[in-house]
């Protein structure tokens, strides 16, 4: 290979130079331009959510302040037992108490319900603190709130021992033919969500909180259910029952906890990220991260416009849609890096909720048909024959809106039915127990 002369080698080192020299240039009007497009991005996504209403600043989920005398957790033992303590913090005596084998226990027989009971009755004095502690409207944690990653949250173990031991305890007076008593329980495990709702205002509506909440309603539901199969229930414990199912509605709560979690996406992506980038030290721009909040916001409202609060509707398609968008995103993406881990997945979250609210819908029908059948020996033609009698209105399937199905079978009972979450009615043919994507959702 023949060699350059000396003078155009130099002329060559010299534009070589040049590049290097202009790389930090382009660089730095490469970033100025990302972060002035990012940040005009997410100005203008901010403004069309608030315009909707929407609230995108922390802040604006700090509960206020709510006097002590009216407030569940400043009841004695309330705070000890029912928020998550922190690292370093003491398990309470109850959650250890409550967690012994006997919480599972199979009851089965009239024997093994009175055992239970004798086990269990050492915390009727503990479920009488929390009974009285309930007569308070508000519901507000003790804790901080200027972060959302300290903000208090529900033990969940606590709650969901608490509730199963209910739920048993409502079991066995079943089996002993003791209604009232199991309705005194399982009042008890219905009136107890109202520590997850946050009263007054509902703020901050966490994530956890709206699960559990949901979780608790699958409970109660089973244990109505447990008393409905074996025809435990008289006429004035299914009154009860149907009054307090008909005032059910999951829904808002876990579009609120949305909207909590847009609000803590936005908080963390901004004062853990883009806050703490020093442009000379960083090959990320700025405005890359305003890009995942635009991202991460459109996708929880995306999810958030799935329900219908108006008409109480749920819409399988527009959640799953959402879910499909984020799943295909595999590969580092500078727009979508951090919405992709910060947003969790909801479909399972909004299946559970769609499939537990229209338990309740469905078990609020039942008990309107059992007390049909105590009145006439027989379950009516169709649903239209409990209205007005019985119910003014009957609720209606939250996916699509309509009726819920219903006939009466062979053998003298009767069938009811969700289309269920593929949207499509099987003719009352249920799915597996743990595939909520298939088949109707059918009352047992």
């Amino acid at each position: 290979m023949a060699l350059l002369p000396k003078s155009k080698l130099w002329r060559v080192i010299i534009v070589l130079a040049g590049f290097v020299l202009l790389i930090p240039v382009l660089a730095a009007f490469f970033y100025a331009e990302e972060d002035l497009r990012g940040k005009r991005e997410w100005e203008k996504c901010k403004h069309e959510l608030e315009a909707k209403g929407a609230l995108l600043d922390w802040n604006a989920y700090v509960p206020p302040p709510v006097p002590d005398d009216q407030n569940f957790f400043k009841a004695p033992k309330m705070q000890e037992w029912f928020v998550k303590p922190r690292s370093g913090q003491v398990t309470s005596d109850f959650v250890i108490r409550l967690s012994s084998p006997n919480t599972t226990a199979t009851i089965t027989n009239e024997t093994a319900a009175i055992k239970y009971l004798a086990w269990s009755d050492k915390f009727k004095p503990d479920f009488d603190l929390i009974r009285n502690a309930l007569k308070r409207p508000y519901a507000r944690m003790d804790g901080g709130y200027s972060d959302p990653t300290i903000t208090p949250v529900p033990n969940f173990a606590v709650l969901r021992d608490f509730s199963k031991t209910l739920a048993q305890r409502a079991q066995c007076y079943l089996l002993l033919h003791q209604p009232e008593k199991a309705l005194s329980e399982l009042t008890l495990l219905n009136d107890s969500r109202r520590l997850l709702e946050a009263a007054p205002t509902g703020k901050p509506m966490t994530l956890v909180a709206a699960l559990l909440n949901i979780a608790e309603v699958g409970v109660y539901v089973d244990a109505i259910a447990d008393g409905i199969r074996s025809q435990a229930w008289s006429e004035p414990q299914l009154i009860s029952l149907q009054k307090q199912l008909g005032q059910i509605n999951l829904c808002p709560f876990l579009m609120d906890a949305m909207r909590e979690e847009r609000a803590t996406t936005c908080y963390l992506i901004e004062t853990r990220a883009i806050n703490k980038i020093e442009p000379e030290h960083s090959n990320m721009a700025r405005g890359w991260f305003y890009q995942n909040m635009v991202t991460a916001a459109e996708w929880d409202e995306q999810t958030i416009q799935s329900i219908d609060l108006t008409n109480n509707l749920i819409s399988p398609d527009k959640v799953e849609r959402v879910e499909a968008e984020k799943a295909a995103i595999r590969h580092f993406r500078p727009y979508t890096f951090m919405a992709a881990i910060l947003v969790p997945n909801f479909s399972k979250a909004f299946q559970i909720l769609a499939h537990n609210q229209t338990l309740v819908n469905e078990a609020q029908i039942t008990c309107m048909l059992e007390r049909y059948h105590l009145g006439h020996g027989e379950y009516p033609k169709t649903l239209d024959e409990l209205v007005p009698q019985l119910i003014e209105k009957l609720p209606h399937d939250i996916i699509g809106g309509q009726p819920l199905h219903y006939r009466r079978t062979n053998d003298g009972k009767f069938l009811l039915y969700s289309i269920g979450w593929n949207e499509k009615d099987d003719d009352g043919s249920p799915g597996t127990p743990t595939d909520l994507k298939n088949g109707d959702w059918v009352w047992k």
